[in-house]
């Protein structure tokens, strides 16, 4: 790309890196950038660091191409610097910039976001003092075009209809009520949840934690890497699951709860020697009427502090995750990874991940202290942000300021509502299925739900 002059070409990267996606420039600023970027850049490229970051951010922010979405991003600054070419950077360009960046660059400015949002807001999202976590795992349909991507994340053959697509098997590590992301792995789809599972626990997770599990992440590995981390947990059960130990009355005196004591087997005790033989956890019991019975395992043994009428409902804030995915691949596009290598696309999803804890970071500010960021509405949110960006980055600061201020003002009216009594069961889950020796599984729903809120017995 040619410019008139060198001072241009100065002033086009200043503006980069003092607007960016102008609505997030006091969350990600040009001295975070400034920190984490490699020492040694081409002074004769605007592609530097910040711009590169933004200019993929803009691809996520966005609902089409990546060339649309930097032509997008490109056209409110041409009005400020008529020199600047009617054209943006060319594919190639931004491609060559991008690879020359390396995957630490994205993972430890990823990092720097969630840590300064840790920071902001602290204790605000707790749960009896307790931060509430979530990890599951989601698959990623990657680019059908790239051969390297295909060797190391081939398609299922398992399935009826094996897709064309390579696949990724993505778990992550989400904050239930603020919908921030911590951590996360990406690895083939042979890889199981539950390996990924123990990876995030011993890497990201210890003392305060408490992490709600699907019933597929039981297991007495997982197990093992809780207690060694000192964390707390709440699974949900199958229905054989455990039933073989002795239960025991809790100090509450309900039927429906009770200790047992776990007996760790002797291999993991080797690999463990810290921790003891036994273990003891609480089960709980209930129903949701019109749903079959359900049992959860939690090392929340005190019932005082814990009562079974406040951790049996707390399990289904565990759904929270599967929203965050369903806006991951539908608002963010992740679900869209153009990238032909291994290393490029988990840049992207770096990128798209930043982004997100970026938007969840207004929206907390926009709930404020008694709502969280997750009774708002993601989508919208990311709407209005994406149609005031070329607005702002035109603005003085003190009218910068006051829309900013306006802008988090509209999305605390996105507030989404609550409709008590509805559910949405999997399409496999709707008959009794059968388990062999003449036993079947109860659907989920098993009779017309009646209206008005759920109680818990």
């Amino acid at each position: 790309m040619s410019f008139q002059n060198i001072d241009l070409h100065r002033r086009c990267i200043e503006i980069f890196r003092e607007h960016g996606l102008t609505p997030f420039r006091s969350i990600i600023d040009a001295a975070l950038f400034k920190s984490l970027a490699p020492k040694k850049q081409r002074s004769s490229t605007i592609l530097v660091p910040e711009v590169v970051f933004w200019l993929m951010a803009s691809v996520g922010l966005g609902d089409g191409t990546m060339t649309a979405a930097v032509r997008k991003f490109w056209t409110p600054l041409v009005g400020a610097f008529p020199g600047l070419s009617l054209e943006p950077v060319t594919d190639a360009a931004f491609c060559t910039a991008r690879k020359g960046l390396s995957l630490d660059f994205f993972a430890n400015l990823f990092r720097a976001v969630y840590e300064r949002f840790q920071r902001t807001f602290r204790d605000r999202y707790r749960w009896k003092g307790l931060r509430l976590w979530g990890i599951d795992g989601s698959t990623l349909s990657l680019s059908s075009q790239a051969k390297k991507l295909r060797e190391i994340f081939p398609s299922t053959t398992s399935a009826k209809r094996p897709s064309k697509n390579p696949l990724a098997l993505m778990v992550s590590l989400v904050g239930l009520r603020d919908g921030v992301c911590k951590d996360f792995e990406m690895v083939p789809v042979k890889v199981s949840e539950q390996e990924c599972a123990r990876r995030l626990i011993l890497r990201s997770l210890g003392i305060g934690d408490l992490i709600l599990f699907d019933k597929n992440f039981v297991g007495f590995e997982t197990i093992a890497c809780l207690l060694s981390q000192k964390a707390d947990f709440l699974f949900r059960l199958t229905s054989n699951k455990f039933t073989a130990q002795a239960r025991r009355l809790t100090p509450s005196g309900r039927k429906e709860e009770g200790y047992i004591t776990l007996p760790l087997p002797k291999k993991i005790r080797r690999e463990r020697p810290d921790l003891p033989e036994t273990v003891t956890l609480r089960i709980l019991d209930y129903q949701i009427p019109g749903f079959r019975p359900s049992r959860l395992l939690t090392s929340l043994i005190d019932v005082e502090r814990y009562p079974y009428e406040e951790v049996a409902p707390l399990y289904h804030e565990r759904w929270m995750h599967e929203t965050v995915y369903r806006e991951w691949k539908q608002t963010l596009q992740i679900s869209n990874l153009r990238s032909h290598s291994r290393e490029g696309v988990l840049k992207e999803v770096y990128v798209q991940l930043t982004l997100n804890n970026a938007i969840r970071w207004i929206m907390a500010e926009a709930a404020g202290e008694d709502r969280r960021p997750v009774d708002l509405q993601f989508l919208n949110t990311k709407r209005l942000i994406l149609g005031l960006i070329p607005i702002m980055a035109n603005l003085e600061p003190e009218d910068l300021a006051r829309l900013y201020r306006r802008m988090v003002a509209t999305i605390a009216t996105f507030e989404i509502r609550k409709r008590p009594g509805r559910s949405y069961p999997r399409s496999f889950d709707q008959k009794p299925r059968h388990k062999g020796g003449g036993r079947y599984l109860q659907p989920a729903r098993i009779m017309p739900q009646s209206e008005g809120t759920y109680d818990f017995v």
